[in-house]
């Protein structure tokens, strides 16, 4: 599809997750994502108060929890999401404990998704498809579809995205409700109009700035 089929403030996701990130470097993030009117955040719970005060309720800010090792005992999880909710989270982006299911307890995992979706923000399920076993991945899926899980990331910032092969074969497992997000080394227009011609819903990528050159340019 060509550039204008796409509505990209709405597609691009800004991640501000940099842990070095400077005062300077964080005002003008907040600078570029006003000035592209993109609606969507995702950062980290060190940064979701400053992001919060920097937005109104129009932009949507959600919150990595668990990342990017999912070494958080659920327990812990669910007070930093009520953390996270008195500081005006919209949602979680969340990576589920994959071990249990290596270790054949999918209750266990399933269990644990559950709990979080309890605290009644919506969850997005962090998955990076080329660090798992193919039958690990497509049970992950599978429970995660069974609790009603809807939202999707593929890429956890380690590695490159996913490619048109692999995009196809995870829509195959997912059902028509499910949306889509990919990350991981999104820098410029092209890989983000590939991706978004096949399939996917939403780009998140920390080179915003960069791609909204790449479209101004063309």
């Amino acid at each position: 599809m060509p550039y204008s089929d796409y509505e990209f403030n709405e597609k691009i996701n800004a991640i501000i997750i940099n842990p070095y990130l400077s005062i300077k470097d964080f005002n003008e993030s907040c600078i570029l994502i006003k000035k592209y009117n993109i609606k969507n955040i995702s950062t980290t719970l060190n940064l979701l108060s400053y992001l919060r005060n920097s937005f109104d309720n129009k932009v949507n800010i959600n919150t990595f929890v668990s990342y990017p090792l999912a070494d958080s005992p659920v327990q812990i999880c669910e007070q930093i999401i009520d953390y996270a909710i008195e500081k005006g989270a919209n949602g979680i982006e969340y990576l589920p404990k994959f071990f249990y299911l290596e270790d054949n307890e999918d209750e266990k995992f399933a269990n644990d998704i559950e709990k979080i979706q309890k605290k009644g923000l919506p969850i997005t399920l962090i998955f990076n498809k080329n660090r798992m076993g193919t039958e690990t991945f497509s049970n992950a899926l599978h429970i995660s579809l069974e609790l009603g899980i809807q939202n999707y990331q593929f890429g956890d910032g380690f590695g490159s995205a996913l490619n048109s092969v692999e995009i196809l074969q995870i829509k195959s497992l997912l059902n028509e409700k499910c949306l889509i997000k990919v990350a991981g080394n999104i820098c410029d227009i092209k890989t983000t109009l590939d991706l978004l011609n096949n399939g996917v819903n939403n780009i998140g990528t920390s080179s915003f700035h960069q791609i909204f050159q790449d479209i101004k340019l063309n």
